[in-house]
Order: C-alpha cells, then structure tokens, then sequence
C-alpha cells in the first residue's frame, strides 16, 4: 500500500495565518493512487513545492468550511494542478472534483471553479463514492455563521477520518466508531477551552469511547496557545504523553510541517 499523509501545515488560527510559526497548507492524502489536498489555507502552494510533492497530481480538492486558513490557497491549488490551461482555441481543460461546503463557493472565481470536472456541495451526513473510496461528511460544531462537516474515507483496507475544527458534542466518539485513523484538529493544550474548538482535556473521553478503539490518532492545526511566539513553551510533545497516557489509543503521532506519514505505519 502507498497511502500517505503529507502535512504541508500544522498550525490553524489567525496567529499562524499571519506568522506562518506553523505552515498553514493543509493536507496532502493519497488514496488508491488518488492525490487530494484538504483545506489548503495560506501558503498551500508553497508548502507543497517546499516538501517537494507535485501539485499536478492533485485531482481531489476538500474544503471543510468557508474560514480563510481552511480555503485560501484553493484557486491556487487548482490552477497548480495541471500543466497546460487550455488548448489552442482557449479552451479550459476540465480536472478534478471539488467536495466543498457551499458557502465557500461563494468565495472561489467562475474562472477557477470552470476548470473542475465536478463541484459536490457538502454537508455532514452526505456521501460521496470517489474511486473506490466511500467519502462521508461528519458532523462538526464549530461556527454559528459557517457550516461545515469533517471528512471520513472507508476504503477496503482501513478507515481514515478528518475531523477538521468542531467541538466536542454528543455523538462524537460514535461519528468515529468505525474509523481506524482519526486526524483530529486540535487547537489548545489541556484545559484551555475555546468555545469553536478543541482542547486536549475535554476531548479524551470522547476519544476512549470510540469503539472499536482507533489504531492511530493524529493531532493537528495547532493554535497559539499550543505552540507559537505568544506560548510559553511548545506544548505539543507534552500533549501526546498525555493522550498516551490517559486514552487507549496505541499509536500517537503529532503532527509537523512537512512530516510525511505512510498509512500502513499508522495501521500496524
């Protein structure tokens, strides 16, 4: 198997969106030798190029919800996706599926949104067949103003699930039930509580009643108070011997800007 993570960004928030102390590029996922690329938000396009992956291999673009650190790279990422544009008559070659909440559309060009093949306006609880993937919107809590869903792929082998910015909410651990991997946003350390987002002391026993238990959990888009210029210190290393200490999860990983993760290493 060649499934991988590729994570061009580990920070989200506006203190990251303006320092880039953590890229803010989203993720790569490749899936049954599909490449997509979920909530490119500032720099995307330059991420990728930094940790050297092809942005024309990109055929699957994924926003989660219509906040700038989730979508703002997303024209550049299309365009980015293909070589040639048009053909000698100006015709726009068509590629690539967007899966987007339909507000964000309200923030992408005809021009761009021309170049897709398909545009799935998305929201939890919808699914999507995609080439031997079963693409399901979870449910996330996030912003009264925006809606938005996570992202959860059954393929043959595993089930890896999104679970972009929420809070926790009942049903949460059963959203995930049948998930092998979770990438889990999480933006404050212990109990440092934000009302749109998690914090790692609230989660964890929504974490252990997922049943079966995940394999692997991956944490992500880290905001200021977990790690940047304004923190004390960098809490992320003291937040996975938390999560190993306290959750019955057997692997946890945190993420990294440009760290590159082969599924079969998160399945084992």
């Amino acid at each position: 198997m060649t499934d991988e993570l590729v994570i061009l960004g580990s920070g989200g928030g506006r203190h990251h969106i303006r320092t880039q102390y953590r890229a803010t590029g989203g993720i790569i996922y490749k899936f049954n030798g599909i490449q997509s690329h979920i909530d490119p938000g500032p720099g995307a396009i330059v991420r990728i190029n930094q940790y050297q992956e092809d942005p024309v291999k990109t055929e699957l673009f994924i926003i989660t919800h219509a906040h700038v650190d989730h979508y703002s790279d997303l024209c550049a990422i299309i365009e980015s996706s293909r070589e040639i544009l048009h053909d000698k008559n100006y015709n726009y070659y068509k590629k690539g599926t967007l899966i987007t909440a339909e507000e964000v559309l309200n923030y992408i060009s005809d021009y761009h949104l021309n170049m897709l093949e398909r545009v799935v306006k998305f929201r939890a609880g919808n699914k999507f067949s995609y080439k031997g993937a079963e693409i399901t919107g979870t449910k996330t809590i996030h912003s009264p103003k925006n809606e938005g869903f996570g992202i959860k792929f059954k393929l043959k082998d595993y089930s890896i699930a999104f679970s972009s910015d929420t809070m926790v909410y009942d049903g949460f651990s059963e959203e995930f039930s049948d998930c092998n991997i979770l990438v889990l946003n999480l933006l404050r350390p212990n109990s440092i509580t934000c009302r749109r987002h998690l914090c790692t002391d609230e989660v964890i026993p929504f974490l252990n009643k997922i049943d079966p238990p995940l394999k692997s959990l991956i944490i992500t888009h880290f905001g200021s108070y977990m790690d940047s210029l304004r923190s004390t210190k960098n809490y992320v290393p003291s937040q996975v011997k938390k999560l190993q200490e306290t959750t019955n999860i057997k692997n946890i990983v945190a993420a990294e800007d440009g760290l590159k993760i082969k599924i079969t290493e998160l399945l084992n």
